[in-house]
């Protein structure tokens, strides 16, 4: 991966508020390495900067509020290791066993930190606050009803907005409302909605409290999630909040990161490298400082490379097992930057990355396996619309299937109850189908292809079967995903019609699906553009060296329950790119579609429009192979080719044209 150099330097931070501790000497090296962003008034508490307790404190809440969850609980706990009777860290530490948004609760967990206080209260002369006794009771809702977990959200989010109306000069209160609203909105009461009710309500609440506190880490935060839908124009209101957020210069990884979902909403993929890629950084960076206890120098972004510092086995485990999920899902999303971006080499690293860190994983990382998969899946298929049905796809292709071989594989008899191994199963599992079938003289009859791709067929129906009560909108992808492999057959066959008449199927399902919260962000492949990229090929094999008649009486197929003709299909192409576009902007794969249609429209200057802006996104820093780039220089300068060569026609008519005129004048005046 791309290589770096960063010196970890245990300085004084500016706070916001210009105002410092005069307790660091009994912070640790990991959270002196977390720039502390203050937060008025968290949980109510003024803050006491002579207070070795309030200073971990306040680090955990801000780890709390930027969903480091482990980091949380660490510096609550150390902050009761300095005062056991601070209330403040057992609330903390009871919120932080809800993982809002990527719904996780841990009763045990929540239920064993709310126990904890009440035997502290239970043992000491505390007696709390009508505010403190409040977020306390509140905090417990969230574990109140363990057979429901939506029950208690709801019953969580209705206190905490009475807390907020009761309060509202504790601005930190309403952005826990906020939160609240916000992670109602992802219950699956709400599935097949873009924007649900509660997600509306939580913009006004979270707007309200950045009214009075600008600079309120989590309010930021959340509002950038609240605008994080599957619509530039709306995810693009959230830009002033990226920008806003951004400049509080956090250290978390998880801060660092979220701008990267505004960013590929909107189909600014170099913002979004960025993001990943300092996420990336900070995570590397803050587990081992956590792990060596001192200040490390990180000289290669490289897992390999941050593992050989480590001395002892226990120290690499320790380290896989530090935040975890943001590192991998930095990394799963850095490559995807990659790929839009041209850079196939970093992708590589990227994927190798992520084996390494689940091969070297004790116990084995689900959560490693699933990163893997996906990334994996989406650098296969990402090709394929590049290079469709070419030998350099099968050699790409086969290079990431060399990454494999150390990897354990999903099992037909797997039984998924995690919708996240179920979708990065049957990715691996599409993208095995791609390869497979695009290979040299490959069919479907193939006696020693065939009951591989049956098994795979078979396991895209039972996965969509077990992920319906879980995740409708991955159900019915995985469900599509037989109609994209059938279509590929079909085309293999010479069997267009069926080709297109399955991949059609498929669109218009897909069409009718709402990309919700809890979608997937990262894809696969979309029905629409399978379908797209097959009607061009179909018509470049229809049109081969027939005479402009024979192109005229060629069939028409019924796309979505019109005639098309074969004539048509370069526009009909065009439409479903700029139909996708609206939802996920400026991919590459749409760009280069949009070109390719153009151009087979023998709209040259558009379509060398669309190149060009293809060029302008990989860069040539960053194209580390000529399939990223080469079809777009050579169409561009093929185009000036031609542009060149139609002026000199018109000038040669417009020189004739005036020695006639000339001429005539001549004559007629002798």
């Amino acid at each position: 991966m791309i290589a770096f150099t960063l010196v970890v330097l245990f300085i004084s931070y500016s706070h916001i508020d210009s105002q410092s501790w005069n307790t660091s000497d009994g912070i640790l090296p990991w959270e002196s390495y977390i720039k502390l962003i203050d937060i008025q008034q968290p949980l109510g508490l003024t803050l006491n900067r002579s207070s070795l307790a309030h200073h971990h404190f306040a680090i955990g809440y801000l780890c709390l509020h930027t969903f480091m969850y482990d980091e949380a609980q660490d510096a609550f706990n150390l902050a009761l290791n300095v005062t056991p009777t601070f209330i403040e860290p057992y609330i903390g530490k009871i919120l932080a066993c809800k993982h809002v948004i990527w719904s996780e609760t841990d009763f045990n967990c929540g239920l064993a930190a709310y126990n904890s206080a009440q035997s502290m209260l239970n043992t000491s002369n505390i007696t709390l606050s009508p505010l403190q006794s409040s977020l306390l009771s509140t905090a417990y809702l969230w574990y109140s009803n363990v057979s429901s977990v939506a029950a208690g959200e709801l019953a969580f989010s209705s206190s905490i907005g009475n807390l907020s109306q009761a309060y509202p000069n504790v601005t930190d209160i309403t952005v826990l409302w906020g939160l609240s609203l916000l992670n109602v909105a992802y219950q699956d009461q709400f599935d097949g909605v873009m924007e649900p009710a509660p997600m509306l309500q939580s913009r006004d609440v979270l707007a309200t409290a950045l009214k009075n506190e600008p600079n309120h880490p989590g309010a930021l935060l959340y509002m950038i999630l609240a605008y994080d839908v599957a619509e530039s124009s709306i995810a693009s209101k959230a830009v002033d909040y990226v920008s806003s957020y951004q400049n509080l210069s956090s250290t978390l990884s998880y801060a660092i990161f979220i701008p990267a979902h505004i960013w590929m909403r909107i189909g600014s993929y170099a913002s979004a490298k960025s993001s990943d890629f300092s996420s990336l950084q900070a995570s590397l960076s803050l587990c081992l400082i956590k792990i060596m206890g001192r200040n490390m120098t990180i000289a290669s972004s490289e897992l390999n490379s941050v593992l050989a510092q480590l001395n002892t086995t226990d120290q690499v485990q320790a380290f896989l097992q530090c935040d975890t999920r943001n590192r991998g899902t930095a990394t799963e999303w850095l490559a995807s930057s990659f790929l839009q971006t041209g850079d196939w080499n970093d992708t590589i690293s990227s994927i190798t990355d992520l084996y390494l860190a689940y091969n070297e994983s004790l116990p084995i990382s689900s959560l490693y396996l699933s990163y893997a998969y996906r990334t994996r899946a989406r650098a296969v298929i990402n090709i394929f619309y590049w290079l469709p049905y070419d030998i350099q796809f099968i050699d790409m292709a086969n290079e990431v299937q060399q990454l494999h071989d150390t990897l354990d594989s999903f099992t037909s008899n797997t039984n998924m109850t995690d919708e996240d191994l179920a979708w990065s199963e049957a990715g691996y599992r599409l993208s095995s189908c791609f390869r497979i079938l695009t290979n040299i003289n490959a069919t479907y009859s193939d006696p020693t292809i065939q009951p591989t791709i049956d098994e795979h067929l078979a396991r895209f129906a039972v996965l969509s079967n077990e992920t319906a009560p879980l995740n409708p909108y991955i159900s019915v992808s995985i469900s599509l995903m037989i109609n994209q492999v059938y279509g590929i057959i079909y085309y293999q066959n010479n069997s267009f019609r069926d080709c297109l008449s399955i991949l059609d199927a498929a669109t218009q399902r897909e069409f009718s699906l709402v990309i919700d919260n809890n979608s997937p962000i990262l894809i696969y492949a979309r029905s629409s553009e399978l379908l797209a990229m097959h009607l061009l090929l179909i018509q470049r094999v229809a049109y081969g060296n027939l005479s402009a008649t024979a192109i005229a009486n060629l069939p028409t197929f019924t796309l979505n329950g019109t005639q098309v003709s074969v004539s048509q299909f370069s526009q009909y192409a065009l439409n479903l790119y700029q139909i996708a576009n609206l939802s996920s902007p400026n991919r590459a794969i749409n760009i280069l579609g949009a070109a390719r249609a153009n151009s087979q429209l023998l709209l040259n200057n558009v379509a060398a429009g669309y190149y060009q802006m293809l060029l302008d996104q990989i860069s040539s820093q960053n194209a580390s192979d000529p399939v990223f780039f080469q079809e777009a220089i050579n169409f561009i300068a093929q185009n000036q080719v031609l542009q060149s060569s139609a002026n000199n026609n018109h000038l040669n008519f417009f020189i004739n044209l005036i020695s006639f005129c000339i001429f005539i004048f001549l004559l007629n005046n002798q």
